[in-house]
């Protein structure tokens, strides 16, 4: 009955066509925005001229790149592309769902500029506090006294828990509306398979020498699916581990269901919260004055000029450098996908190692086992990988910018597998600590993992006082201003850790401005205190378990008495 169908279905398409209706999806690569995927063709051909039609493609399929491999007794003569026209009309409710659709991802655009609005926002309270602890731009500006330093951070720290909590509704609006899309698209996907106009089909001309099963298989690329990486960190300081899984969170909506195929996921065209704030170089420099010419009768008014042309660019630089930084820093709360529907998991593969396959700048792995993805759009997660690294933890700590000490952990990427950058969720002893995101890292390379705040171990610095005196190395008189700082460190933990503090000093541009360090004493770099060309210093602390200590810091900036230096508030 089977064979007098194909030769009824023969005889309707042509002669010469059969339609290749028993080929399955049996093989799926994944790249980034795209896949390509493979149905396999297994029959019997009589001798002569065939046309096998592959009949219903997805509507994302491009049919410049069509592909046909096989085995059997017959040479390919033709692949051939076509759009045939049904004549059915487009369904209604399709229609509607992606109307429906449209709406959520107008919603999802509004919640997305809203954030954006609010991370400008946030970044403009960071310059603001950045222009208050750096060199001022075109004068020194008077000097905040104490009362309203305060009353300052008070105003910030308030704009900042508000900005917070509209950051975390709107991160709850945008799941939900997330959720509602997800739902539309899967209901669409499900009806659009035979409601479309034009059907895609894909001709194969075989010229077959003798009769016998052949095995045919189409190859084609379809616009949609993708996969991107997200991590499992598990650290536990006992053991001194890190325990990585990478997974892989696939999702696609071709209008045809993945069952039973053989996956590969390939790395070909694939972006405070646990991390430290970065530093940026303190600069002195030394105001000049100028004359400026006055609009009313040609008289002269002087004035604080801004700094010279080459400490202007150092200072715009500076001002590049400090947006860079925040970037990076915003960027570690990592991006993480949102949840499917209230109440729905994501399906998860048994977690087995994939199989690494190098090709020129990209890697492709292999899922051993069979995996089902369907057309409904919703995210499954694939397990590429679980390794275990011997990792050493760190403490550190910038105390002039966050009060808080952070702790990391450092191991090397023993795997064949390449870490592309993405979300991490991270677990310390088996409690989750902190989202974060993981940069690109090569197989072979040191990476670090950031663990978020250890509330155990505390810094606290203290400005025990700034002095003025008579006192320096310049002839005509010179200006002494002496910092005296001092860290005060608690490890309230019973066993000992390794501490990294940072802090700086002032980074002079004139000849006559000097910067003196004085506590600690610093000749060159060795293992418990370096210094960089920005003049950033970095302690290396060992504490004993539940030990304190006192660390002083002191420097001072000498100039002549006659000389204004910009910059010198910045050290209360």
């Amino acid at each position: 009955m089977k064979t007098l169908t194909l030769l009824l279905l023969a005889a309707a398409l042509g002669a010469d066509e059969l339609p290749a209706t028993g080929a399955r999806i049996t093989d799926v690569t994944v790249y980034a925005d795209r896949a390509e995927v493979v149905r396999t063709f297994t029959g019997r051909l009589e001798p002569g001229e065939r046309t096998l039609v592959f009949d219903d493609l997805p509507a994302g399929t491009l049919l410049d790149q069509l592909r046909v491999e096989g085995g059997g007794r017959f040479t390919l003569v033709d692949i051939r592309p076509e759009v045939a026209q049904t004549g059915q009309p487009a369904n209604e409710k399709v229609r509607a769902l992606q109307q429906a659709s449209r709406v959520q991802e107008l919603r999802l655009e509004a919640v997305a500029q809203a954030e954006a609005r609010l991370k400008f926002q946030k970044e403009a309270l960071e310059k603001v506090l950045g222009r208050l602890t750096s060199a001022g731009k075109n004068s020194p500006g008077p000097e905040m006294d104490p009362q309203k330093w305060a009353a300052f951070l008070d105003f910030q720290d308030g704009q900042l828990a508000e900005i917070d909590r509209q950051t975390i509704a709107l991160q709850r609006e945008r799941e939900a509306v997330q959720s509602e899309l997800d739902r539309l698209v899967r209901e669409a996907g499900v009806l659009r398979g035979t409601d479309s106009r034009a059907r895609l089909r894909a001709k194969v001309t075989l010229d077959v020498a003798e009769a016998g099963e052949a095995v045919v298989r189409l190859s084609y690329v379809v616009r949609g699916p993708g996969w991107s990486p997200t991590y499992d960190m598990r650290a536990d300081t006992k053991a001194g581990r890190l325990e990585v899984t990478y997974k892989a969170q696939v999702r696609q909506s071709t209008g045809e269901d993945w069952k039973g195929v053989a996956l590969r996921l390939s790395t070909a065209q694939p972006g405070v919260h646990g991390r430290e704030p970065k530093m940026n170089p303190w600069f002195l420099q030394k105001a000049e004055p100028v004359l400026l010419g006055s609009s009313f009768g040609g008289g002269v008014a002087t004035a604080t000029a801004a700094p010279a042309a080459a400490a202007k660019r150092v200072a715009d630089k500076d001002r590049m450098q400090q947006m860079h930084n925040g970037f990076q820093f915003d960027n570690l709360n990592g991006v993480m996908e949102p949840q499917d529907a209230a109440g729905e998991k994501k399906a998860e593969m048994a977690e087995l190692r994939a199989t690494v396959r190098d090709g020129g700048a990209a890697a492709t792995y292999a899922i051993e086992r069979r995996t089902d993805i369907a057309q409904d759009n919703k995210p499954v997660l694939v397990t590429i990988m679980r390794e275990s690294f011997a990792s050493k933890f760190r403490h550190t700590c910038v105390p002039k910018l966050s009060p808080f000490v952070y702790l990391k952990t450092k191991a090397v990427n023993a795997t064949d597998f390449t870490f592309l950058p993405g979300p991490t969720s991270v677990f310390l002893d088996g409690a989750f600590v902190a989202q974060a995101s993981l940069d690109l890292v090569p197989s072979g390379q040191e990476f670090w993992t950031y663990l978020g705040v250890d509330q155990d171990v505390t810094v606290d610095l203290r400005l025990l006082g700034r002095r003025e005196e008579s006192s320096g190395v310049f002839s005509r008189g010179t200006a002494r201003t002496v910092f005296d700082h001092q860290f005060r460190i608690r490890n309230g933990k019973g066993a000992a850790v390794e501490l990294v503090l940072w802090d700086q000093i002032p980074v002079s541009n004139h000849e006559d401005i000097r910067v003196v360090l004085e506590e600690p004493v610093y000749e060159k770099d060795n293992e418990g205190l370096r210094m960089n060309e920005s003049k950033f210093l970095e302690w290396k602390i060992d504490l004993k378990g539940g030990e304190k200590r006192d660390i002083p810091f002191r420097f001072a900036v000498e100039r002549p008495k006659d000389m204004q230096v910009v910059g010198l508030s910045n050290g209360l």
